[in-house]
């Protein structure tokens, strides 16, 4: 099973501590380019912390995202020479990664996405959202998506879900503590995210832990990373070409403006019910909704 393999290699928790901050530095190093770029773009902006509008740019996206590889690269080099583990144990229970798994988790969470957005823009004020292709600028983001999103999304994946959630377990002797504990932590990650100065931490902070717990549930369930990381990859890949906003995470070239960005303890519910239909798709597939022979309680 995915999160027995975490008995695997060398567990010392000074081992876990000495990896993340190994990841913590190489992310740092890996952001020196987007920080060159925004001093030469900006530089008193730059320095006040008001870089929003500059990573807003396809290139000040491209950078942004291209740190998250500096943290990738770092954690499965520690993974292998430190802790000596294999890759895939940190990813999956199955003896491959599922590739099939991945895009069809992503193509379900792609269609109830398109749903919702669809739902959002029939239900508002024609004067709330801007359609606003730029050929040029959209096409190149869609080329940066490509190729950063997916490195992005499965980082944080293979940190929260996988690193993470088995050392936890192997610490709490929990799966499910350590599935709340992780949920409950990638929630506060996201706590400096624009949303969450625009909306509100009671208002905004429960859809990161709602995402969180669905994506936990899946990965403990499905016994592998695979359908959490298609699932995340396809709501980031959506929200940086679909929709955007002046409160949204990812401000980008996207389709379509929200001029009048509001939120509501509704979209947590609304992600609530995505979630639990996304569950039941998935399980209708792969049938994994089912006691495991050898549970860690």
């Amino acid at each position: 099973m995915f999160l027995e393999k975490a008995y695997k290699g060398r567990n010392n928790w000074t081992l876990y501590v000495l990896t993340l901050l190994i990841v913590f530095v190489a992310i740092q190093i890996a952001s020196l380019p987007l920080a060159l770029y925004l001093l030469i773009q900006n530089p008193e902006a730059a320095m006040q912390g008001n870089i929003g509008p500059l990573t807003s740019t396809n290139t000040g996206l491209a950078l942004t995202l291209f740190t998250f590889a500096g943290g990738f690269v770092a954690l499965f080099a520690c993974i292998r020479f430190l802790q000596k583990k294999n890759y895939l144990d940190i990813v999956t229970g199955r003896s491959k990664f599922d590739w099939k798994r991945l895009g069809f988790g992503a193509a379900i969470w792609g269609v109830l996405t398109l749903i919702t957005f669809a739902i959002t823009i029939l239900s508002s004020d024609n004067s709330d959202i801007l359609f606003q292709f730029d050929p040029v600028n959209f096409f190149i983001l869609v080329i940066i998506s490509l190729i950063f999103l997916p490195i992005q999304t499965a980082f944080e994946e293979i940190l929260f879900r996988g690193y993470l959630m088995q050392g936890t377990t192997l610490l709490i002797k929990s799966k499910w503590m350590a599935f709340l504990l992780i949920a409950i932590l990638f929630a506060l990650m996201h706590i400096s995210n624009p949303e969450i100065k625009a909306f509100g931490v009671e208002v905004a902070l429960p859809q990161y832990l709602t995402m969180g717990l669905i994506l936990g549930f899946v990965a403990i369930k499905d016994d592998g990373l695979e359908l959490a990381i298609g699932l995340h990859l396809a709501n980031n890949f959506l929200a940086a070409v679909m929709f955007t906003s002046d409160a949204s995470a990812l401000q980008t070239h996207a389709l379509f403006k929200d001029l009048h960005p509001s939120a509501s303890y509704l979209d947590t519910l609304i992600m609530l019910i995505a979630g639990v239909i996304f569950i039941a798709i998935c399980n209708w597939k792969y049938r994994f909704l089912k006691d495991e022979i050898h549970p860690i309680e």
